[in-house]
């Protein structure tokens, strides 16, 4: 039976400290199997030496999100809609309209 996926959080002040451990747990786990098949050296491994680094600075900019006033919070949450997020799929979509646009652009 396929494991059923974890709820989305859909407001920023339903976000925890637990939240963040968790999701930086998760992500050092996945990239310690990854670093295990490529190495310690190699551009894959300086590549995810960089993740690691990012997985680090996002979860403390989310543990400082958790200590700054609600109405901050609410503030970050509405700008973080108005990005566009994109899974994988959605990426490769968004890049072949980039290069549909480019060719049009470029029989004009």
């Amino acid at each position: 039976m396929p494991e059923k996926p974890a709820p989305a959080l859909r407001y920023a002040e339903q976000l925890t400290y637990e939240n963040v451990r968790d999701l930086e747990t998760f992500c050092y786990q996945q990239l310690e199997r990854l670093h295990e098949q490529v190495g310690e050296t190699g551009e894959l491994s300086f590549a995810l030496e960089a993740l690691s680094i990012y997985v680090s600075t996002s979860a403390g900019m989310l543990e400082h999100l958790l200590k700054t006033d609600p109405a901050v919070r609410t503030d970050w949450h509405r700008w973080w809609t108005h990005l566009e997020h994109h899974d994988a799929a959605g990426e490769a979509d968004f890049r072949a309209g980039i290069v549909t646009v480019a060719e049009e652009a470029g029989r004009s």
